[in-house]
Parts: structure tokens; sequence; C-alpha cells
């Protein structure tokens, strides 16, 4: 003996549950939430510590200026710095000089990636059960 079932799709539900995910393409996902992303984060990356104790050193703040960001396509985007010594500063290849008085890039990206990573999921569940 052979065990059966059926099954009936309401047309009309079929048609929501395409519609949801439609709207959950990607291109839709990340509309609009790659600034909120990214403007904190370049904020965080500008911030300077206080310089060090008995420095002489005059900031030009030429850094600062070089974080930029940009939004490349509805599923990319990019923020970097153009000054030529950012990677020993804030970079992976941080000068000792500078570990532990500047952030590394990096790490204040994942930071902010976990806030990202939750509008996001907050946003396909709002999509989701619409």
């Amino acid at each position: 003996m052979t065990d059966t079932f059926e099954a009936y799709i309401n047309p009309k539900d079929l048609q929501e549950f395409h519609i949801c995910m439609d709207n959950l393409h990607p291109d839709k996902v990340l509309e609009g939430e790659w600034r909120p992303f990214l403007v904190p984060l370049q904020r965080e990356l500008r911030t300077y510590p206080p310089p060090p104790m008995g420095s002489k050193y005059v900031r030009t703040f030429n850094l600062k200026r070089n974080w930029q960001y940009a939004v490349l396509s509805p599923t990319s985007a990019e923020i970097g710095n153009a000054a030529i010594y950012a990677g020993w500063v804030q970079g992976v290849e941080q000068a000792a000089v500078h570990v532990g008085r500047w952030p590394m890039a990096v790490t204040v990206a994942e930071k902010h990636l976990e806030a990202f990573i939750d509008r996001l999921a907050k946003k396909v569940e709002r999509i989701w059960v619409k």
C-alpha cells in the first residue's frame, strides 16, 4: 500500500508569495541601506585620538579628509582612504606606534556591520510579513 496525500494551492496565496519573493531581491532589500551604514562608519574613522603627551607634531587632518565612501551599485559599496600612509595608521599594516591609539578600519567596520545586518534582517521580516 502506498501512502498518498493531496495538496491544494490557492492561486491568490501563490500570487502573494511571488510578490513577497520579488520584494526580497537583494537590490530591494539593500535599497536605501548603504548610507545609514557608511555615514557613521566614516564619521568614526575620521575621529582623531588625542595627541600623545609631549607631541609637537602639527596635525594636517589629511587622513580625516581622505575617508570617503561610494555606493557602487544596489548591492555593493566601498569605503576607503586615499592618503598614502592610511594603511600604516588605520589599516591592517598598522605601524606599532599607532597600535592602541588609532582604531583599525576593519575593527570599526565590524562594529558597525552588526547594526547593518540587524537593520537588513528587520527589513526582510517586514517585507515577508506584509
